[in-house]
């Protein structure tokens, strides 16, 4: 009798525990299932942490308090089609493509043109973005239209940019002086520690209808370095989630309204026009 209960007894604690087994399994399947928002191996579940700039209008740059911009609504639009809550994080533009690739960000919006040297560290959506890189000058300045009259001349340039390297590669005889932003840089204008400011074409447009005493002598186009969003090379859903909602973002019609938002006298590139699909 007592071995007829001792076997009971084993056989119910054996069962219970298998139940228990079963509902933790249950249990942690459905604590780990991700919801859509989660499918794309952010940093942090729900939300995509994006790197961008402060002062570099009408990209990224904060006014009356408030993050705003190409780049800010662009982000915050794809975020959106992702199911996913944008949490901005502002650095210097050097810093960000290396954080990007370390992985403390998940991506980096910040008119970042894709180049082959950048492509060894990190990877691009789709295109949404093709602008011009121009020379501000003061006025008076000796240097014209020519590119060849920038030789000789000290050209401040935002350290870390495609103007950067596009200096070294085409502007022989100039001396550069790198800056952790344009304002740095144009201020070192104006105070004559430099000659000129390289930089993207909106951004110096900004700086010439603010200061008449500011010149745009030279506008270069850039249709092989388009703009992209970059990101971790090891996030291949997450690059793919990016570009299909980017795609739906210029058929929608929303990109031209983004677009005209901060550049209303662009023209607009067939690519971008909406298609309703």
């Amino acid at each position: 009798m007592p071995r007829s209960t001792s076997r009971k007894t084993a056989l119910v604690a054996v069962v219970a525990t298998f139940a228990l087994g079963l509902s933790a399994c249950s249990a942690t399947s459905s604590a780990s299932s991700p919801t859509s928002g989660d499918d794309y191996g952010t940093l942090t579940a729900g939300t995509l942490k994006i790197g961008t700039l402060s002062d570099a209008k009408p990209y990224a740059y904060t006014e009356n308090g408030e993050l705003t911009g190409f780049e800010v609504d662009m982000a915050t639009a794809i975020a959106k089609h992702l199911d996913l809550k944008p949490v901005f994080v502002q650095q210097e533009f050097s810093t960000l493509l290396p954080a990007v690739a370390a992985g403390s960000l998940d991506v980096a919006a910040a008119s970042t043109s894709v180049t082959p040297e950048r492509k060894k560290s990190v990877d691009f959506s789709d295109t949404y973005f093709i602008g011009y890189i121009s020379i501000i000058t003061p006025s008076g300045s000796s240097i014209t239209e020519k590119a060849s009259s920038l030789k000789g001349k000290r050209l401040g340039l935002m350290q870390g940019t495609l103007e950067d390297q596009y200096a070294q590669d085409h502007f022989p005889g100039v001396q550069i002086v790198r800056y952790p932003d344009n304002n740095a840089a144009n201020a070192a204008m104006q105070a004559g520690s430099i000659d000129a400011v390289f930089l993207d074409y909106p951004i110096g447009q900004d700086f010439v209808d603010k200061d008449p005493s500011i010149q745009m002598p030279i506008n270069i186009e850039l249709p092989e370095y388009p703009v992209a969003m970059s990101m971790h090379k090891d996030k291949p859903a997450l690059k793919k989630g990016i570009n299909k909602a980017i795609k739906e973002i210029i058929a929608s019609g929303e990109w031209l309204e983004i677009e005209k938002k901060y550049y209303p006298d662009a023209p607009v590139p067939d690519q971008f026009q909406p298609t309703g699909k």
